[in-house]
């Protein structure tokens, strides 16, 4: 069994990471920690440049711990939607620069395979137990997006 298919190891490694994330202070850290580990994963994934919407959800998927749950939910036009089903470290605690900061990882694989991702909703937020997020290729502005860490929370 590999260590992203241990569901145990992968829920401490993700407490553990959400600790300097939690810290907006550490995050040339944890953003340097969260890249390393995506690339880690993409090249256990042997994750490759993706050519379309699609794709570029799938290698995203392949990336990710084998435990994890993103679901493609809708193409519109040039953007994908998926949702994160996975249980996170940072649920229900309200901090959503924590999780904009540990969402570095999934950045970083887009940034790899040819895309853009911006965090919608966000399971840090009270109640949530998904995150939504919008997907585009690599150059296309997000600019029409408000980022959930951006958002006022209620």
């Amino acid at each position: 069994m590999s260590i992203t298919e241990n569901r145990r190891l992968v829920a401490l490694v993700r407490k553990i990471v959400a600790w300097p994330n939690r810290h907006p202070s550490l995050q040339p850290f944890s953003n340097w920690m969260m890249r390393r580990l995506a690339r880690v994963a993409m090249k256990k994934a042997n994750a490759k440049p993706a050519a379309d919407l699609a794709e570029l959800h799938q290698e995203w998927s392949r990336s990710a711990p084998a435990m994890a749950s993103y679901k493609l939910t809708k193409i519109e036009g040039d953007t994908a939607y998926a949702e994160v089903h996975s249980e996170c470290a940072l649920r229900g605690s309200g901090d959503v620069g924590a999780c904009f900061r540990m969402m570095e990882y999934d950045r970083e694989i887009m940034r790899k395979v040819g895309g853009e991702l911006v965090i919608l909703e966000s399971q840090a937020s009270p109640g949530r137990t998904f995150c939504t997020v919008a997907m585009r290729r690599k150059g296309a502005s997000m600019a029409d997006f408000t980022p959930a860490h951006l958002k006022k929370q209620t």
